[in-house]
């Protein structure tokens, strides 16, 4: 009974691994600055860089995680500034660093053979360091700030196991350790190729 017990625990591990797949994509992210992201900076970002993994549970649902790395930057031009008794005449520049990470849950609609929409929802933390560069003085905050975020996807399959891939992401942080939620939208392009 004992053996009888064992193989059938096996076999249905054998069962899960086989039909379960790994994905991993990595794309290149296109950011625009949202809610006080956008009053801080208001042009859009060109350097942005993600890597996402998926583990499918079935053929629709997959779980799995997502990290990427979104600089934001803005020429603000020459200007002074006051701060207490200190007068600073200089040119400022604007950055904002993000790094979200996140655990998924994603859904995909198998409507043909190769292409595949999807949606998906992650939950973890982001790294924001917002900074402003007087001349030779930097003034800067950073926090860890709760975040959500929802996505809406595209893939396309090339050939098996390797495609392209299309998303758009809302990272939402909010405000946290004195730091304004500085959330953003991505357009994430890139490949995607399974095992």
């Amino acid at each position: 009974m004992k053996f009888k017990f064992i193989l059938f625990v096996g076999l249905l591990a054998a069962s899960f691994t086989t039909a379960a797949q790994d994905k991993y994509s990595l794309n290149y992210i296109i950011g625009f600055p949202t809610g006080e992201a956008s009053e801080f900076i208001s042009s859009t970002s060109w350097r942005g860089i993600g890597f996402d993994y998926v583990h499918e549970l079935d053929r629709n649902w997959a779980i799995g995680g997502s990290i990427s790395w979104q600089t934001f930057y803005e020429d603000i031009g020459y200007q002074t500034t006051e701060n207490g008794t200190e007068t600073v005449s200089a040119k400022r520049y604007n950055y904002i660093n993000s790094l979200p990470i996140h655990v998924t849950g994603s859904y995909y609609f198998k409507s043909s053979k190769d292409l595949t929409p999807f949606i998906s929802l992650g939950v973890g933390a982001m790294y924001n360091r917002q900074e402003q560069d007087l001349g030779l003085y930097v003034l800067s905050s950073d926090a860890w700030q709760f975040s959500v975020r929802p996505e809406l996807g595209v893939e396309y399959e090339l050939r098996y196991g390797f495609g392209l891939r299309g998303a758009l992401r809302y990272n939402y942080a909010a405000k946290s350790g004195g730091l304004d939620g500085l959330s953003h939208i991505g357009l994430a392009l890139g490949v995607y190729w399974d095992n």
